[in-house]
Formats: C-alpha cells, sequence, structure tokens
C-alpha cells in the first residue's frame, strides 16, 4: 500500500514538473507594478498612486502588442511591433489628445537613446532559479555603462516565445528570455514589475492598431510636442 501511495505522489510530482516545462509561442501576459518606493518622502507619494498599473502584452509569431495606462487612466500608450512589416507603432492618449507614432524598426534602432540601450550589460545566472506564474525562471542583471545610475536586476522565463520587452529605456536590448519579472532601480526610485496573468491563447485582433482619430507624426515631431507638453519624452 505504501508504495503504491509512493507511485501515485511520483506521478502528481512529475507531471507538475511537465506543467511547468510548457512553453508557449502566443499568448497574454499581464504586467502589474506591484511595488514603487522612492527615498524622497514627497515623491514617493506621488509614486505610490501608480501602484497597481498594468500592462497587457499579446503575442504571437507575427508580432507583439501592449497596452499601458497610467495615472488612473488618463493616460495610455499602446504599442504594436509587426515582424513581418518590420514596422513599429504607437498609439498615446493623453487627455483626450490621440496622437499615432509610426517607424520603421530600423529607423527607431538609430535613435540615440537605442543605441545607448545597445551598449547595456546583461548577465545571468542559472543558478539563481524561480518558479513565476508556473514557469522556470533564471536571474538577469543589466547595468548601462552609459547610466550607470540605472540598474535592472529580475527574472527572465526562456518558455514564454515573445521578444516584447515593455522595459523603459531598454526596449532594444535582446533578453535570453522574456523578463516575466524586473526591478527597475535608481537613486530616486526604485520600481517591481511582475506577471500576474499568463494565458496560452491570443486575440489577434488585439495586434492590430486602431488608428481612426488619432493625429499621426513622426517620432522626432511627436518628441518635440511632447517636450513642450512637459516632458512626456521617448
Amino acid at each position: 500500500m505504501k508504495q503504491k501511495l509512493l507511485f501515485i505522489a511520483c506521478l502528481f510530482v512529475l507531471a507538475g514538473n511537465l506543467i511547468a516545462q510548457k512553453q508557449i509561442n502566443e499568448g497574454k501576459v499581464v504586467m502589474e507594478l506591484t511595488d514603487i518606493t522612492s527615498p524622497d518622502p514627497q515623491t514617493a507619494q506621488m509614486m505610490e498612486m501608480m501602484k497597481g498599473s498594468q500592462t497587457i502584452i499579446n503575442f504571437n509569431g507575427e508580432g507583439h502588442a501592449s497596452k499601458m495606462s497610467m495615472m488612473g487612466g488618463m493616460v495610455e500608450v499602446k504599442t504594436y511591433v509587426n515582424n513581418q512589416s518590420k514596422m513599429f507603432d504607437m498609439l498615446m492618449d493623453m487627455m483626450s489628445q490621440k496622437f499615432w507614432i509610426q517607424s520603421s524598426l530600423d529607423d527607431l534602432a538609430k535613435d540615440e537613446e537605442v543605441k545607448k540601450s545597445q551598449n547595456a550589460k546583461v548577465e545571468y545566472d542559472k543558478g539563481n532559479t524561480k518558479k513565476i506564474m508556473g514557469y522556470n525562471c533564471y536571474a538577469m542583471t543589466v547595468t548601462m555603462p552609459d547610466n550607470p545610475d540605472l540598474k535592472l536586476t529580475g527574472y527572465v522565463t526562456e518558455d514564454i516565445k515573445t521578444d516584447a520587452n515593455i522595459i523603459q529605456g531598454m526596449q532594444a536590448i535582446k533578453f535570453a528570455g522574456f523578463p516575466i519579472e524586473y526591478t527597475l532601480e535608481t537613486p530616486n526610485v526604485k520600481m517591481t514589475m511582475t506577471a500576474v496573468e499568463v494565458k496560452e491563447t491570443v486575440d489577434a485582433t488585439q495586434l492590430k492598431a486602431q488608428t481612426s482619430g488619432y493625429t499621426k507624426m513622426t517620432m522626432e515631431e511627436f518628441k518635440q510636442k511632447m517636450g513642450g507638453m512637459g516632458g512626456f519624452g521617448f
């Protein structure tokens, strides 16, 4: 009887391991701002309002899209990357002002800030493992020679197959896996994003930009406009 129970227990363990090792090539990931702090009390109070903000990522073999809401929904940013056309679209809805920025991925790579992020040093520690949302993950650390005050630590999983990268200022970095949890730290703020939902199916309509009602402009025009409206720069 004991041998039978032991055999059944082993089956459950094996089944658990098989589930954890699954890989997905399309799906949906919801990342949530689970923690944000600052050594400055006034800044910390303002940042606390952002806690719980979510970014939704949809992806498949054709590309990926993300949707991020900020300031209680007053600002919404959607980005779309098409792997076949090599095009990037960003839709920003900011307090009833709607902007559509379109660029080729090649032109986007020429941006000075993007070039800086390409100099990032990425280190992985496969001995430091963790399970997040049932997926096997290992640790990573990113440092920026061009921005030594910025540090990124977190965990990636190779079982979620997408190039989607929502980490502000590091979008040009190709990680070894999907950053399913990460912490960005500067002298003024520390914030942690963690996956709170993973689905193995994707609504393909979420990968297509709905541009009706948006004013189209180049990335440079957008930067200039944002610079004159409080510094919403990219």
